[in-house]
């Protein structure tokens, strides 16, 4: 019996490691593998510009940056970036809610399963 164990090729002895394991044992990784959409990740992005470019604008205001010239195009450049990051924030959460996500991700799932 202990033979058919050790020459049986479908089975993972236990000395050797899974590829499952293997894939998924940094921590980066597993983070990426629990966040399960790319929404989340859009959404973070979207809040750390926003936020990012909301500080740049207080520090201008604040007048910290003193070539008028430069706190000028700073300003419009944050004022852009901001409203780029709230636009994805908007666009990201209106996708989210699409009446035709749910058909979406059966026929993407399906599609994969054949391949």
């Amino acid at each position: 019996m202990s033979t058919s164990n050790k020459n049986n090729q479908w089975k993972t002895p236990s000395e050797n490691r899974n590829i499952k394991d293997s894939i998924y044992r940094i921590g980066i990784s597993k983070l990426m593998n629990r966040i399960h959409s790319v929404s989340t990740i859009y959404i973070m992005a979207g809040v750390c510009q926003m936020v990012l470019s909301l500080m740049v604008i207080a520090v201008v205001i604040l007048g910290y940056v003193e070539p008028l010239w430069l706190s000028t195009v700073l300003t419009g450049v944050a004022s852009v970036t901001a409203m780029v990051g709230f636009f994805l924030v908007y666009h990201t959460v209106s996708k989210m809610h699409d009446p035709n996500l749910l058909l979406r991700n059966a026929m993407k799932r399906v599609m994969e399963s054949k391949n």
